[in-house]
């Protein structure tokens, strides 16, 4: 979720949501957990001073960075409606893969359809859960578009040759001169959720969820 230079320890409620693809019910529910003694210490009440209000100030929970993924972090997949939520729920998983392709002549529904068969042979033989969420993009030198992808195993036994193989099935193999396809092993501690937020940059021309 956090980027490694973030230092910022105690997160409030309005930013908790800014952060995570939860409505404040689903907060308010989650937040009992608090009240066990495995929390301890991990909550806290700050008075905050506000400004154009009829009040001076008011109490505001705080909770400790240390247990927001436990506490916020497991969400089912959003609706893809909500752009916003999308984009939460996208920018807090832990992925495994990150690439790009960039088949010829391509229209954005043919760009679902090969991303779909992609998904459909990655999870062919599969040894756990497959997640592959991609946003389509309009090329910047032809009116034709790209997609940018991302990909998590939960058995972390996909290969880059078993997902290479795979992505030439619906792109051009990479030359001297193009690169067709772009791949590599997404690192959790160097990208944070940077790599994340770079694939669904541009969302207007089509993205998806599969799993």
């Amino acid at each position: 979720m956090h980027n490694k230079e973030e230092i910022k320890e105690w997160y409030s409620k309005n930013e908790i949501l800014g952060i995570y693809p939860i409505g404040v019910t689903t907060y308010k529910k989650r937040i009992k957990k608090l009240k066990s003694p495995e929390y301890d210490g991990k909550t806290r009440i700050k008075k905050k001073i506000l400004t154009n209000s009829n009040l001076k100030s008011i109490n505001e929970r705080e909770i400790h960075v240390s247990v927001l993924e436990e506490l916020f972090g497991k969400n089912r997949k959003p609706n893809l409606n909500n752009v916003t939520n999308v984009i939460k729920w996208v920018k807090n998983q832990h992925w495994d893969w990150i690439g790009n392709i960039v088949p010829s002549n391509t229209h954005p529904y043919e760009i679902k359809f090969k991303m779909e068969l992609v998904f459909n042979r990655l999870k062919r033989n599969k040894r756990g859960h497959i997640t592959l969420f991609y946003s389509i993009e309009e090329n910047s030198r032809d009116s034709y578009y790209h997609s940018h992808f991302l990909i998590k195993d939960t058995s972390k036994c996909l290969t880059k040759k078993e997902i290479l193989e795979t992505l030439e099935l619906i792109t051009e193999e990479n030359t001297q001169d193009e690169t067709r396809i772009h791949l590599k092993a997404y690192d959790q501690n160097k990208y944070g959720n940077r790599g994340s937020c770079y694939s669904i940059k541009q969302v207007e021309f089509g993205y998806d969820i599969l799993n």
